[in-house]
Order: C-alpha cells, then sequence, then structure tokens
C-alpha cells in the first residue's frame, strides 16, 4: 500500500488475523475444513478456536486496489463472527442453568471443528456589526464554532424545535419577534451558521424520506440518515435551501473553522442474514442424552458457520460503505448516489492492526463559495469523540471493538488518536495517527497545543469484562481497579504520534469526570466518593508533574476558565455525610488556582428549585422528583458573560399533584404533572472570588397548563443567550426576554414546534 497523497479519503482499520481461510477459499472447501477446526481447548465450556488478535501500528495507509481492500473488510467481519459465535457458545454452555442441566454432569466439550477464518415581516440578515455584545455558543475553542440546535449573529436567532427551523428577529436588544418557521425533513439535531449560510443537519428514516425520492436504482443499507440541508437565510422571513446531502448512519457533531463545516457521522455496516447465534432444533431441548446434545450442537454450529460464510463472500464494497447520495434543487424527486470510491480505491485508507464494521464519515462543505462542493471521507471505526482547534481535527476512537477483546486477555483497552490537518478550508489532509492507553471521557480530555497533542485518559475503566480466568471467591471477575494518565503526543514527520510525555497513576481507583487543557496546565476532576482536582504542569511534556490537589465533596462534570486564576465548575453536589453525590442538588464550584501548588476552592452554591415551593425545605419530601441540569452533561447549556460576570443554568424538576376544583358548581378531581423549568442566574463575583444567586427566569408557565408526561415532554429552559443588556431564554414552549440588571421580564412569546406527547384519548378531559 502506498501512503496517503490526496485530501479525499476512506479509512479503515484493518485487522491484521492470523490462519484467515474463508474469504479467499471456495465455500464448499471451507465446509471440508469445519469438522477439523471445533477443538476442545479446556475451560468450561466448547469454546472455538479464534483468530489471532494483536496490536502493531495504528497509523493510517493507502490502498491501490479495490479488491485488497475489499478482502480486509470480509476478513474483519469473518473474524467478528467467529468471536459472536464463540460468545453465544459461553453464554449458553457457561450459565448455572446449564450447568445443572444434567444433574451437574460435566460439560462435553466439542470433538469437531470450526474454521479459522449505524413570521411575519421580511427583512434581510444584515452584516454582523453587534459582534462581542452578545454570547455565542459555549465553545472549547476561541476559534472553533460547535454545532447546536440554537445560533444567533446578534440580529437573529435561529433555533430548531421538534421538525422546525424557526428564525426569530431582533430590531433591538430587548426586542424578539418571529420572523418564519420552516418545515426540515427528519429530525433536525444541530446546526452551524457562517455568514447568510445556515447548515442544517437532521435524522432521516431512510424509509420516509420525501417526497419518496430513493429511487429503484439505490439500495439503501441503513435505516439512520444524516441529511444536511443548506440554506440562505439572507432573507431571514424566507430561507432558500441551496443543496441536500444525505449520509448513511448517526450524526455525532460539527465543527465550523474560516468559513468550512466539518461534519462527523458514525455508520454500522448491517450484514443482512448474519448470524451471531446458533439456531438450535427443537430435538435439541427434548434430547436427555449429553452427548447427542453435543451433537446436535456441533452440526448447528457448523450449519451456521457455512450459511455466513457464503453470505460474507458473496459481499461488495458497496455492502460495506455508507452511501451518500445529493439531492438536486432543481430536480427535487431525483436522488443521486455518488460514487462510494475511485477505480482503484485510493482514496480508502486503513489502520494496520484493527477492524470493525463501523465508519466514521466527516464531510467537509465550504460556505463561501459560490457553488457548494462537499468532500467526504469515511474512516473505519468506533463510535469517535471529536476535537478541533482552528488546525487540527482529531478524532479519538477506541483502538479495538468489543468483540476483539474476548478471550484476549492479553490487551486492555487503548484509544487511537488519528490527526487531520484543517488549516486550508479547502480540504481535510490526515497527518498522523498514535496510541494512548486506556478510555477517552469526551472532547475536553483532548487537546492540541503549539503542535502538541495532550490526552486524560482512564484505563480499567471496563472492569476487564473480557478476563474470563480472574475471578474472586464468590465467581465474580475480580480485575484491577481504573486509573487515570496524561499522555502528550508528537508528530514526528513520518505519519506517527510519538509519546513524549506520560504522567501516569492518577487518582488510583477513581475515574475521570471532567478534564479541561488550558495553556500549559491540565486540570481533572476525579471521582470515587469525594472530588479531588488535580492541577497539573505541562510545561515541560519531558517532566509532567502534578503540581497540586484539593479534595472537595460533590463531584464536578465540566470546568470553565474564568481568566488565569479563577476557575468555574457546575456538578453534582455531596451527600449528607460529605460523601457520594445528592442528585437532587445542582453545584456551581469556584476554585482559585492563582497558587498551582495550593488550588483552593474560594465558594459553591448548591442549587434546587424547590424554593419556588415556599412551603417546601427539602425537595424529596415536598414530592418534587430529583432535580436536574442539562448544563451538568452538556457543556453549551452552560452560560458565562463575562461582561457582567453572570452563569445562566437551567435548572428543572416535576413532581405529581392531584386537586380538585369546582366549576359551575360541579367539583373535578385533577391530578398530573406540575413542572418547574427554571434558569438560575448566579452573580460570578471574580475580585472578591464568591458566588451568590441574582435570580432566576422561568418558564413552568409554558407547560403546567397542559396534560404532560415527563418522560415524553421536553419541558426545561434548554439555552440562554446574553444580549447587551437582557438575556433570552428559550424552551421548546417559548422564549422570553428579561433585564440582567433586575429580572424584569420585557417579551414573552409562544413558539411552533413543541408537541405533546399523548398516549390517550384527552378529547373528553376538562382542561383546568
Amino acid at each position: 500500500m502506498a501512503p496517503k497523497n490526496n485530501a479525499v479519503f476512506m479509512t479503515l482499520l484493518m485487522f491484521l488475523s492470523s490462519g484467515c481461510i474463508g474469504l479467499i477459499e471456495d465455500v464448499s472447501d471451507i465446509a471440508e475444513e469445519i469438522d477439523n477446526t471445533i477443538n476442545a481447548l479446556g475451560g468450561d465450556y466448547p469454546k472455538l478456536e479464534l483468530p489471532e488478535r494483536i496490536r502493531t501500528n495504528p497509523n493510517l495507509q493507502n490502498y491501490d486496489q479495490c479488491n485488497e481492500l475489499l478482502e480486509d473488510l470480509k476478513t474483519a467481519a469473518y473474524d467478528e463472527m467467529i468471536v459472536s459465535l464463540d460468545q453465544e457458545s459461553y453464554w449458553h454452555w457457561s450459565t448455572n442453568i446449564l450447568r445443572n442441566f444434567n444433574n451437574g454432569d460435566d460439560i462435553f466439550m466439542l470433538e469437531d471443528g470450526l474454521p479459522e477464518i449505524a413570521s411575519d415581516a421580511v427583512s434581510k440578515t444584515p452584516i454582523n456589526d453587534r459582534e462581542g455584545e452578545f454570547s455565542g455558543t459555549n465553545n472549547q475553542e476561541s476559534d472553533v464554532d460547535e454545532a447546536d440546535f440554537i445560533k444567533t449573529n446578534g440580529f437573529n436567532i435561529f433555533m430548531l424545535n421538534g421538525n422546525l427551523l424557526l428564525i426569530m428577529g431582533i430590531p433591538e436588544f430587548g426586542e424578539l419577534y418571529l420572523e418564519s418557521n420552516t418545515s426540515i425533513e427528519g429530525n433536525p439535531i444541530q446546526m452551524m451558521l457562517e455568514g447568510d449560510k445556515l447548515v442544517i443537519a437532521s435524522s432521516v428514516n431512510s424509509a420516509e424520506t420525501s417526497n419518496q425520492k430513493l429511487g429503484s436504482q439505490n439500495s439503501i443499507h441503513s435505516i439512520n440518515l444524516v441529511k444536511y440541508t443548506i440554506l440562505n437565510v439572507s432573507n431571514a422571513s424566507s430561507p432558500e435551501v441551496v443543496k441536500e446531502v444525505y449520509v448513511e448512519g448517526n450524526y455525532q457533531t460539527a465543527r465550523l473553522v474560516d468559513g468550512t463545516v466539518r461534519s462527523i457521522t458514525h455508520f454500522w455496516t448491517y450484514i443482512k442474514d448474519l448470524q451471531s447465534y446458533v439456531n438450535l432444533p427443537i430435538e435439541y431441548w427434548e434430547e436427555g442424552n449429553y452427548d447427542a446434545r453435543m451433537e446436535l450442537w456441533n452440526s448447528s454450529v457448523k450449519e451456521v458457520i457455512e450459511n455466513n460464510t457464503k453470505i460474507i463472500e458473496a459481499l461488495t464494497l458497496d455492502d460495506f460503505s455508507p452511501h451518500v447520495y445529493e439531492v438536486k434543487i432543481d430536480q427535487p424527486k431525483i436522488f443521486n448516489q455518488l460514487p462510494i470510491s475511485s477505480e482503484n480505491c485510493s482514496e480508502f485508507s486503513a489502520s494496520e492492526d484493527s477492524a470493525g464494521r463501523g465508519f466514521t464519515t466527516i464531510m467537509t462543505l465550504e460556505l463561501f463559495q459560490d457553488d457548494i462542493e462537499i468532500e467526504v471521507d469515511h474512516i473505519t471505526s468506533s463510535s469517535s469523540h471529536i476535537y478541533a482547534s482552528k488546525d487540527k481535527l482529531i478524532i479519538a476512537e477506541p483502538s479495538n471493538d468489543w468483540w476483539w477483546f474476548w478471550r484476549n486477555s492479553n490487551w486492555e483497552e487503548a484509544t487511537n488518536i488519528h490527526v487531520y490537518d484543517i488549516s486550508d478550508s479547502t480540504e481535510t489532509q490526515y497527518l498522523s495517527s498514535g496510541r494512548v492507553n486506556g478510555t477517552v471521557q469526551d472532547q475536553f480530555s483532548i487537546s492540541e497545543y503549539q503542535g502538541l497533542i495532550r490526552v486524560a485518559s482512564t484505563s480499567n475503566n471496563w472492569g476487564l469484562w473480557w478476563i474470563m480466568d480472574t475471578f474472586d471467591d464468590n465467581e465474580q471477575n475480580n480485575p484491577t481497579g481504573p486509573t487515570n494518565q496524561v499522555s502528550i503526543l508528537e508528530d514526528n514527520g513520518d505519519g506517527t504520534l510519538d509519546l513524549i510525555g506520560y504522567l501516569g497513576n492518577i487518582a488510583p481507583g477513581e475515574t475521570i469526570w471532567s478534564a479541561r487543557f488550558i495553556g500549559e496546565r491540565a486540570y481533572l476532576v476525579t471521582f470515587q466518593n469525594i472530588d479531588p482536582l488535580w492541577v497539573i504542569d505541562l510545561s515541560e511534556p519531558s517532566n509532567l508533574t502534578i503540581l497540586g490537589e484539593l479534595e472537595v465533596p460533590g463531584v464536578s462534570t465540566y470546568i470553565h476558565p474564568i481568566d488565569d486564576n479563577l476557575l468555574l465548575t457546575i456538578g453534582i453536589a455531596p451527600g449528607p455525610d460529605g460523601l457520594g453525590l445528592d442528585w437532587s442538588l445542582t453545584q456551581i464550584s469556584l476554585f482559585d488556582i492563582s497558587d498551582p501548588t495550593n488550588p483552593n476552592l474560594s465558594d459553591s452554591l448548591q442549587l434546587t428549585p424547590a424554593y419556588a415551593d415556599k412551603n417546601c425545605e427539602q425537595i424529596i419530601s415536598c414530592g418534587w422528583s430529583w432535580s436536574w441540569s442539562e448544563a451538568t452533561f452538556e457543556h453549551k447549556a452552560f452560560n458565562y458573560w463575562g461582561k457582567e460576570e453572570l452563569l445562566a443554568v437551567p435548572l428543572s424538576t416535576h413532581r405529581y399533584v392531584t386537586d380538585q376544583i369546582t366549576i359551575d358548581g360541579k367539583d373535578y378531581q385533577y391530578s398530573g404533572y406540575e413542572f418547574i423549568s427554571s434558569l438560575q442566574l448566579i452573580n460570578v463575583d471574580s475580585d472578591n472570588k464568591s458566588l451568590s444567586l441574582h435570580g432566576d427566569l422561568n418558564h413552568s408557565g409554558f407547560y403546567n397548563d397542559q396534560s404532560l408526561d415527563w418522560w415524553s415532554d421536553s419541558t426545561s429552559i434548554r439555552r440562554s443567550i446574553f444580549m447587551g443588556d437582557y438575556i433570552y431564554s428559550f424552551s421548546t414552549a417559548g422564549a422570553s426576554v428579561h433585564r440582567t440588571i433586575d429580572l424584569v421580564m420585557i417579551k414573552e412569546i409562544e413558539i411552533p414546534g413543541f408537541q405533546s406527547v399523548s398516549y390517550y384519548d384527552e378529547t373528553d378531559a376538562p382542561m383546568f
């Protein structure tokens, strides 16, 4: 295989297994060898002979022949199938129920064998001259915009609500009106805004695409499609669709840098009729003789292997790869499938030592061009975490899929790091790959700084479930507990990320709950019963050191830098004894890190919406459910506005209530859910290093006059935007504008797109 030399590529993680004969021999030859490859390998269940699985190098290489690519994909599919059947055997024969099936007799080992082998007014979107006067999306990096379901340019607010794109106008700060609402196919998820171009990613069921645009010549092999709808929103009252593109798979995230959108989806290849289980005849369950039952098991396994091999051998490259379709705007019913590869598949790449049936797709859209062009890169991988700086896009994906570890206990979990150059808006160019120990929690565990890649990870976080020979006295798996580490990688110029810095054994027994890389420091929060904040010096990559540690009750799930000396965090408050967690309380904490060797908790504030009920002292005792804030797990709901030193976070809860009211002399019994939907505003005094409650905004009135269910209806305030002297808040049923100084409401509007899910006929029920 030749080195990569072009921007548009498909990366495939190859699995280098030995002795894989099923994909290059005739099926008849394979059938003859089945009896010779089922072996009694010892242990307490009949084990199949599995392909060898080792790790060598995660670096990406190019194919120069499509048949090589296809054979590697078939090999990976076959290896996974064999491992799945071995797991089927384990769970079938090793459970206590089946161990006792024959009055405790030992299980008879297999003698035969197997072969080796996912509005109203018309207005123009103005040139943005309000920059700096409003808050935008809370992004990890200042030069990189992240996709979200709400965006603003200071003059308009764009919001995805239900299946609608809502465009709201802001003639002056403090004002708000609905300009237009546009139906978007499927379930709109997130969007990116650049100038007068808006890119919306939505999830579409392939069986329900609009106007039945799929022609008979197309073969969609995924239920899920990600649709990219590109609109011109220069006329906010009448946005115009300029391009529609569909990609098979599930949407993950997107980034916008210098007018170029790079959106990431993940696709899992479904192979029709491929079995990972054994079909057993009815005679098997009626047979009392153990030897006879084993013969039936053997013959059933052989039949599955033979049928699966035929299916895999018949697969084509088209069967494995995610399809990409484009709809011509002037021909809306024509659904054109784009080519999946070039003539020699030179745009396909692969890691050297792993494989799977998942594809990560990077779609690159240049929005500044008059005719928007797309580039599509496919990378076979598990679902990944995505990080982007202004110049680098990083994909962190598990080095191996789950099945790879089965009966392969010499290997622990690891993460592949793939780096792409995005400094040129016209291309996405692969640079290098490396590998770190453990698993990565989220995008904030990854950072690029002055060309170096920094990664925080946790090892043994899976519990090492695949190690089958390490048990305690109660026959429970007893692996080593988790530990954490920080790794620093550097591109050596040959496509490899070398490990140049490592700090391990951080907080043994605990796992990372949040991380943030800021300049030459890393901040980690680990947790088991209490929350240690770790300050790590990264200034000398070859000599990483822990500068300070602070143990505080509760846990922080997101870390936000205020300045060089202060960190603001959100998380869950501690239990009554200071240990564990009280999930009814959201905790805001302010840390002083001016002395990194002695970090200090300056202040903390515990939030609960129970205060809305004046007769309630403890939220649970008053019937309220545990409160929750989206900002504890979604950083885009966390909105800190430095100009006014205000933090806005949503906070919600609900309870079931019963009441009686009288209408026209007749008593009615009412019961249903009562909701609190609030936005908490917190004063962050950086001079005095203190926190205080500024007040709250409330959207509860949008929901408490409807018959809603807590499990099916979104009643929480989702996002907020600071604009001038005002704060705008948004939930699925409405939007409101308040003055920040005194929280007086200036404007409130109901918005379309909110639909309550009804499970029964309410037409005859009185509404109160």
